[in-house]
């Protein structure tokens, strides 16, 4: 019998107090899921201390890799379901500018009611930093914006 999945699906807010950056952490962040099956969508508004945006689309085909560009930096990435925790999904990004190459393994879980989306690094450039976001599906309106494909 196959477990089940996640489905990470959803509008997200940051828990600053609830996270632990690596660099300076956002003002604030909003995420928009869009998640079908192999199909991950992130629609991403982050928001500095000086209070300028930034919005990113990132998508990608678990299972597969995805090559995207943002100005003269690539990314490869694969997404996976973890072998030991199959509630769990892994995102590997390589990213690449000039002769400078990071590795990134973004480990992402839902808790068991669904409203709280973990996602942590734990063995890579970011090492420690872990990310928590609150389900807040009420703040939809904050994606009519164009964001910047990832």
């Amino acid at each position: 019998m196959t477990p089940l999945r996640p489905d990470f699906s959803g509008i997200w807010r940051l828990d600053a107090a609830a996270s632990r950056f690596s660099g300076p952490a956002p003002a604030a962040l909003l995420m928009k899921i869009e998640h079908r099956e192999a199909d991950l969508h992130q629609q991403i508004i982050a928001t500095d201390p000086a209070g300028a945006e930034q919005r990113r689309l990132f998508s990608c085909l678990i299972g597969r890799e995805t090559i995207s560009t943002i100005g003269e930096t690539t990314l490869r990435s694969i997404a996976y379901w973890q072998v030991e925790d199959p509630g769990e999904l892994v995102i590997e990004t390589l990213m690449s500018r000039q002769d400078r190459v990071l590795e990134f393994r973004d480990c992402w879980s839902l808790s068991a009611d669904g409203s709280q989306l973990t996602m942590a690094h734990r063995d890579d450039a970011l090492a420690g930093q872990i990310v928590i976001l609150i389900r807040d599906d009420t703040a939809d309106a904050a994606f009519d914006g164009n964001p910047t494909p990832a």
